[in-house]
């Protein structure tokens, strides 16, 4: 693995770094830190993540098992961006992604802003994309820009068609996103449906995604703020910690083969959002080690 453009960082996620030659899945920083357009502070999310992992228990009491006795685990460190250019940054984000995918293992994204979500998804081939998040991020443009944190899930229908998008926890959306929604039919459950009735909504997704390959994106804002305060834009109304872990633990049985967390900004965290990055990253990486089994 070429890492001319990784910084890197020890100890790495969860403090158990594996060889990258023999890792499963394959942590990176892609601290982007461009187009907020309320809180600035995405580049510090990367280690904050790292910190409140090694201090969690690698053990996960739902699954039965230590995360690294079953999956082989390696961080590359942090992916060096430009500043102020978006779409340079996106390509070194991209480079990173094909290569990890070419090498057979499954890239795991700590952001950052959700913009890196576009160039990570598009080193995938015919993949779904499930998306955890308060916000549609379906705006065509926003401030001036196209590519950005809230047009993200828009620039993935450059390249995917809207079957293979799936939202979950969604609550907020300009009338445009909403109209823009019932015109293409993108499966989207808000958050009240997905608390409510949370069985029927994970029954769906799995209809909808099938074996087919997935790509999930978990923005840290879909938890309710009183869980995950310490984000970009926190939207009340949301899921617990404990709702969202439920939520992954089933969707860790779909195929996913690419995975990212943003949106944490660590200035306005106390810790607890960091915590619960980790945390959700723990219980996804629980269910790759079932797989592996």
């Amino acid at each position: 693995m070429q890492t001319e453009n990784l910084i890197p960082i020890r100890p790495g996620f969860g403090g158990f770094d594996f060889p990258y030659e023999k890792a499963d899945v394959v942590f990176f920083g892609a601290p982007m830190d461009v187009t907020s357009s309320y809180r600035s502070g995405y580049r510090f999310a990367p280690a904050k993540i790292r910190e409140a992992s090694a201090n969690l228990e690698t053990y996960v009491q739902s699954s039965g098992l230590d995360v690294f006795e079953k999956l082989n685990v390696s961080d590359l460190g942090d992916l060096m961006l430009v500043p102020t250019d978006v779409e340079a940054s996106g390509r070194a984000i991209a480079a990173v992604v094909r290569q990890i995918l070419k090498d057979r293992k499954i890239p795991f994204l700590l952001g950052g802003e959700h913009t890196i979500t576009y160039f990570s998804a598009k080193s995938f081939k015919d993949c779904c994309v499930v998306q955890l998040d308060a916000h549609r991020d379906l705006r065509d443009e926003y401030m001036g820009d196209k590519v950005c944190h809230a047009t993200v899930m828009r620039r993935l229908l450059d390249f995917l068609p809207p079957e293979r998008i799936v939202q979950l926890g969604v609550r907020s959306c300009s009338k445009d996103e909403a109209e823009f929604l019932d015109r293409t039919h993108i499966a989207a459950y808000d958050s009240g449906r997905l608390i409510e009735d949370h069985a029927e909504v994970v029954k769906e997704v799995k209809d909808i995604v099938g074996d087919e390959d997935v790509y999930l994106t978990v923005d840290l804002d879909v938890l309710d703020p009183a869980f995950a305060p310490g984000v970009a834009t926190p939207e009340p109304g949301g899921p617990s910690t404990f709702q969202i872990l439920k939520l992954l633990r089933e969707l860790g049985e779909l195929n996913i083969v690419g995975c990212d967390v943003v949106e944490l900004v660590p200035p306005h965290d106390d810790g607890t959002t960091a915590f619960a990055a980790a945390r959700l990253i723990y219980e996804l990486l629980a269910a790759f080690s079932k797989k592996s089994r």
